[in-house]
């Protein structure tokens, strides 16, 4: 039999890393389906092909860039729907039992794009 889930043992965890600590520890992936993707080609839209890709992929992978409240920009592990602007996909897994938060994340960088790609 498993172990059932209490709740007095349950831990929220929420981590903050930097954008480098995340592109370096997390190895995200090009949009292969889109070379002229934002965020420096590695942006998947919330609709089509770019959307079909992403979610047939394990959550551990998932990550979503959200425009919040106050109007910042941040990346959070696995799919969010309010705010969102699209989403990424790692080739290292996340932990999806806490949040982790990417920090610092500018408009230059969203709207960024390769040339050339």
């Amino acid at each position: 039999m498993g172990k059932e889930f209490n709740i007095d043992d349950y831990q929220y965890v929420e981590e903050h890393i930097s954008l480098t600590e995340w592109l370096q520890g997390y190895k995200i992936q090009p949009n292969h389906l889109n070379h002229d993707a934002d965020f420096s080609g590695l942006l998947y839209r919330h609709e089509g092909a770019e959307w079909d890709y992403v979610v047939r992929l394990p959550n551990q992978q998932q990550w979503t860039l959200v425009r919040g409240d106050d109007g910042e920009l941040f990346i959070k592990n696995g799919l969010t729907v309010k705010g969102r602007l699209g989403y990424f996909i790692g080739s290292n897994l996340h932990n999806s039992h806490g949040t982790m938060i990417v920090d610092g994340i500018t408009d230059a960088a969203y709207e960024t794009k390769v040339c050339g790609g």
